[in-house]
């Protein structure tokens, strides 16, 4: 007995890893993981650049808002439907806590401060969606559109927001940075904003909410069945409003890290990010028809996108035939993600069959 054991716990090991792996290769994340792996070879052997350490800080970099913005269209696609708002959000709330900051004499305060401003106001306009959509039950695309058009002529026309310098708190977390690199062979620098930290704690604790807690729980049971989930005791109306409360705080942070990232605030910039935002989630798994989706996908969704929008550059690749790239990659994203979702459909019809 005591021979055979080493042997029980080693096939035992290998059966559990064979387990593992099947589970693995079913997940669209495993697949999005080899091309960014296949692509980032292939830029390599062409340019011998993209490893090099200020390429991956540019990465790094160039990933952060558009990863705060994917935990939005996450939360809303899991739960409810698109969020299509969260730039314009993002743009007015950014506004609303700079001009405030500097209407108080705020400017000494610390950066977390307009932080907060920003957040508040961010709230107030998740809430108005998340009302409108709860209580009138309004597709989500719809109120968001509506609302985008309500905060871009806010911002645009009742504020006439103009670009602006930010103030001395924020200037001074700007300048902050968590990284300095320098390629030696080509002498280019890059810096790592502190704003990346800001970005790895939204993710751990939204990443914390959805799998450790109810409440996440009942988010995922909401977009996958909302009968059932109102059955399983799950207060849809509350959960439902709180994604778009939670997605306005969100965006708040994330158009604050912009104009932190640019040192400077221009309201123009935001309008017209959301579309490669989802579908970079829809890429790295998320399911248009709700139920489904990860954190990590939204990062390797994000990572994909943002290799091919910035380091086609590197093999001599135009920006026109970037974006050639960019639109394949989002149809065959999107084509992927309706198959799936078709094939679940009929495994689920097959199995109500059978029982009955």
């Amino acid at each position: 007995m005591q021979r055979r054991w080493p042997r029980l716990q080693s096939r035992k090991g290998g059966i559990e890893m064979n387990k593992y792996f099947k589970k693995m290769v079913k997940q669209t994340e495993f697949y999005v993981f080899l091309i960014i792996l296949l692509l980032s070879i292939v830029i390599q052997i062409r340019s011998g650049l993209f490893f090099a350490n200020n390429n991956i800080v540019d990465l790094l970099r160039s990933m952060i808002v558009p990863s705060i913005y994917a935990i939005c269209a996450l939360l809303a696609f899991v739960s409810t439907g698109p969020d299509v708002s969260f730039p314009l959000i993002a743009a007015l709330s950014t506004y609303l806590a700079l001009i405030l900051t500097y209407n108080m004499g705020l400017e000494g305060t610390p950066a977390l401060v307009p932080f907060i401003i920003g957040i508040f106001f961010g709230c107030l306009m998740g809430a108005l969606n998340g009302l409108i959509i709860v209580r009138y039950k309004f597709p989500s695309l719809i109120v968001t559109l509506g609302t985008s058009s309500i905060f871009s002529g806010i911002l645009l026309g009742a504020f006439e927001a103009e670009r602006m310098d930010l103030p001395a708190n924020l200037a001074a977390f700007g300048q902050t940075s968590l990284l300095t690199v320098k390629n030696a062979k080509t002498g280019l620098g890059s810096q790592l904003p502190m704003t990346f930290l800001i970005m790895v704690v939204l993710y751990i604790a939204v990443y914390l909410v959805l799998n450790k807690t109810m409440v996440g729980r009942g988010v995922y049971a909401l977009g996958g069945d909302e009968i059932s989930a109102e059955r399983a005791g799950f207060n849809v109306k509350g959960i439902r409003f709180g994604v778009f409360v939670v997605n306005g705080g969100v965006a708040a942070i994330a158009g604050l890290c912009y104009a932190i990232m640019s040192m400077r605030y221009l309201p123009t910039e935001y309008a017209g990010g959301e579309m490669t935002v989802i579908a970079a989630i829809i890429l790295g798994g998320t399911r248009m028809t709700g139920g489904v989706g990860t954190l990590k996908g939204c990062l390797l969704g994000t990572l994909l996108l943002t290799m091919v929008s910035n380091s086609l550059i590197l093999l001599g690749i135009s920006v026109y035939w970037q974006k050639v790239f960019v639109g394949a990659i989002i149809i065959i994203g999107t084509a992927v993600s309706a198959i799936q979702s078709h094939a679940g459909a009929k495994v689920k019809t097959r199995l109500k069959k059978e029982a009955a």
